[in-house]
């Protein structure tokens, strides 16, 4: 019989029982980790890339943030916007396209923002994004111009 066949004593077993034991006293002493979102606010560092902004005004429809997402996340959507004049003539959206973000498989790994010509996609550091509601998760261009307290102000249940 070799010492790997061979079967725990009592000994053994007492060793394991006891170090179970002592692991659950020291850890519960220490205090708690989990945070109940969102009632709690979470710390987040300075470099989060949170959430997706747009700026309607200088989005010039040009698709290259949706042929650089990596997993499908943006989407281009047609959607009536009235620019301003000023933007209108140095920023034209002809065809009236504008991404839409689905931010539940959206990895915030920020080549949009880096791939737009204009600057019009932002990664802002907003990490609160709440959802009740599965349908709630693709966000439109008139959505993602807006802070996500101004969103769901109503909806929360």
């Amino acid at each position: 019989m070799t010492q790997t066949d061979r079967i725990p004593g009592p000994i053994e077993g007492i060793a394991g029982v006891l170090k179970g034991v002592w692991t659950v006293f020291t850890n519960g002493f220490k205090p708690r980790v989990t945070r109940q979102v969102p009632e709690e606010k979470l710390d987040y560092p300075t470099r989060t890339t949170g959430r997706v902004f747009l700026d309607l005004d200088a989005c010039i429809g040009c698709t290259l943030c949706e042929q650089i997402c990596p997993n499908g996340t943006i989407k281009m959507a047609t959607f009536a916007y009235g620019k301003k004049e000023e933007f209108e003539k140095k920023y034209p959206n002809r065809r009236q396209l504008y991404p839409s973000v689905d931010v539940s498989i959206c990895t915030h790994c920020n080549l949009c923002e880096e791939i737009c010509p204009t600057g019009a996609i932002t990664l802002e550091a907003e990490v609160d994004e709440v959802h009740f509601e599965r349908g709630n998760m693709r966000y439109t261009p008139l959505m993602l111009s807006k802070k996500e307290s101004e969103l769901w102000e109503g909806d929360k249940k």
